[in-house]
């Protein structure tokens, strides 16, 4: 019986088609899942949290496609790299892609690093992305001097100095969006940090609250920090809606009068016409017979 013997270099060339063949299945792997662009954000509301949004988005054959119902890891970091990264949670987004993390109290800091980090997903790509700010506190008061009041606010970092030159934008919160106060889009602090921004008269809230917001927008420095005052001399809203009066455009349980009663006499009087000619058809039938 005949042996069948590999020579060396058959050998190698074996094992090279192998490792091509596995590199190929694995790479194919790779480049069949989507790439993903990732945005996260950091705010803190004043005397309320923290939080961290995410906004993931894929390219699609449409364009860039929200990445919807996919998990991601949040996980704490250390600035110094001495540290391994901390999960502290995870959040899955929405039908728009987008999603929200309240930061827990004991996370923290006088500067807070974090990572959104997407792994081991069927569809997408590994991927992550980092928000690092510092830590900045807003204090704001309204004042009243005679019968005018002015929106004061002041603006710290984390060692309770006044942050100079720090641009804050003064707005009136209505249902869909800010109402810019003062006149001005944004105005800058002076060197102890304040701003001082008069309040016209004639704002209008339900029952006299209105809820002004002085905030620093996506500073790379501090993130987003949103400070609300809170206040009830505003105009009250007069309620002028007739949604439970007989109008044309109230739902159909308060249909006017006049058009309940118009079309159904007409109805009658067609319906008693129609009977008549009917029952004189009768009576003139019955008579030739």
């Amino acid at each position: 019986m005949k042996r069948f013997t590999i020579s060396f270099d058959q050998r190698i060339i074996i094992t090279l088609l192998t490792f091509l063949l596995l590199t190929g299945t694995s790479s194919f792997g790779q480049d069949d899942k989507k790439s993903v662009s990732l945005t996260v954000q950091h705010f803190k509301i004043m005397k309320e949290n923290s939080y961290l949004t995410v906004d993931a988005k894929s390219k699609g054959k449409n364009g860039f496609e929200p990445c919807k119902n996919v998990f991601f890891g949040i996980y704490k970091t250390d600035t110094t790299g001495v540290v391994a990264d901390l999960k502290i949670g995870a959040v899955r987004t929405n039908k728009s892609g987008k999603a929200k993390f309240t930061i827990p109290p004991s996370f923290l800091g006088t500067s807070e690093s974090y990572k959104v980090r997407l792994e081991n997903d069927k569809i997408y790509e590994d991927t992550d992305e980092s928000a690092s700010v510092s830590n900045a506190t807003i204090t704001a008061f309204i004042e009243k001097n005679d019968s005018t009041y002015t929106l004061k606010a002041q603006v710290l970092n984390a060692t309770n100095k006044p942050i100079a030159e720090e641009t804050l934008k003064v707005g009136l919160k209505r249902l869909f969006g800010n109402l810019a106060v003062g006149g001005e889009d944004s105005y800058t602090t002076d060197a102890d940090g304040s701003i001082t921004v008069p309040i016209e008269k004639g704002y209008t809230g339900i029952d006299g609250k209105l809820n002004f917001q002085v905030s620093i927008d996506e500073s790379d420095t501090y993130g987003t920090i949103i400070a609300n005052v809170n206040v009830d001399f505003g105009k009250p809203i007069e309620d002028r809606s007739t949604f439970n009066q007989r109008t044309m455009w109230s739902p159909p349980n308060k249909t006017p009068l006049f058009l309940l009663i118009i079309p159904n006499v007409i109805l009658i009087g067609i319906w008693s016409i129609l009977v008549l000619l009917v029952i004189n058809l009768f009576k003139i039938y019955k008579s030739k017979n």
